[in-house]
């Protein structure tokens, strides 16, 4: 009897580590949007904003301010040159697209399978 229940022990264990052996996997191949600093310093480098050149990422950050400045409608200076009011909303909504971690869902959806039972599934 006792060897049976040390047998059932081992089974539940070696299972246990296979899921955290594919956890630790897992987590290698899908955390990837943000990388640790490195240094003194306690944070996280943003991975993984596209932008081609200087140009576009000075535009893009033109643009962010623009949405600002637009965004404090009672406080606008007609002084102001803001040509582009479109093109900067478009410019600063695809930037923040690119921020949404989508490794980081895929992530979480794989954990879910791998975490939760089959009753918990459903």
């Amino acid at each position: 009897m006792k060897n049976e229940a040390d047998e059932i022990k081992q089974q539940s264990l070696e299972k246990t580590l296979s899921k955290m052996e594919k956890i630790k996997e897992l987590s290698k191949e899908n955390f990837v949007l943000l990388s640790p600093i490195g240094d003194k310093r306690e944070g996280y480098y943003l991975n993984y904003v596209r932008v081609y050149d200087y140009l576009e990422l000075f535009s893009t950050l033109k643009s962010i301010l623009n949405i600002s400045i637009l965004a404090l409608e009672e406080q606008q200076d007609l002084t102001l040159n803001i040509k582009n009011k479109e093109s900067d909303v478009k410019n600063v909504l695809e930037f923040a697209k690119n921020l949404i971690p989508l490794e980081e869902g895929h992530f979480l959806d794989q954990m879910r399978e791998l975490m939760l039972s089959e009753k918990e599934k459903k």
